[in-house]
């Protein structure tokens, strides 16, 4: 179960690599490091097939980064969480957000296996913009409805 506390203790990190940043102007991955970006975060692109996003040099894994970042965002397809999580403890990184629209498919299941046995502390099921201090409206609005319905991290 994700809690508030975990939530907090992710977001307090200012060094966050955002793993599966597109190269496109408009996705979500792009959307959410502009805003970290704007909250003052080090966001680091990692992505095989950039060499640079929004002008910030972009590693290909994020076993390529050093010094090791605090944190990681995983923002990929279903089919590429699991080693992207495998990645993330092999470098060392100790907290992650899974982030996926639609999680819960085969490899959802085995990237959160994957954390729970390399000791990786985990948040999944929650969007990052929803715990940023003035996020866009529709995220502060989503936020509040979890609340209203009881499913807002404890």
């Amino acid at each position: 179960m994700v809690t508030s506390a975990a939530i907090n203790n992710f977001m307090a990190a200012k060094r966050i690599a955002v793993i599966g940043s597109s190269r496109s102007q408009i996705s979500y991955s792009r959307m959410l490091s502009r805003e970290l970006l704007k909250h003052g975060y080090d966001v680091i692109p990692v992505n095989p097939n950039a060499e640079e996003i929004d002008g910030i040099r972009c590693f290909k894994k994020i076993g390529d980064i050093s010094p090791t970042p605090e944190r990681a965002l995983i923002i990929l397809p279903e089919e590429l969480t699991e080693q992207a999580m495998l990645d993330c403890a092999d470098a060392g990184v100790k907290d992650v957000w899974l982030h996926r629209h639609v999680a819960g498919g085969v490899s959802d299941t085995r990237a959160v296996c994957r954390a729970e046995e390399r000791g990786v502390n985990l948040i999944t099921g929650y969007c990052m913009f929803m715990f940023l201090p003035k996020a866009p409206l529709f995220h502060k609005f989503h936020g509040s409805l979890l609340k209203i319905i009881g499913k807002y991290p404890k």
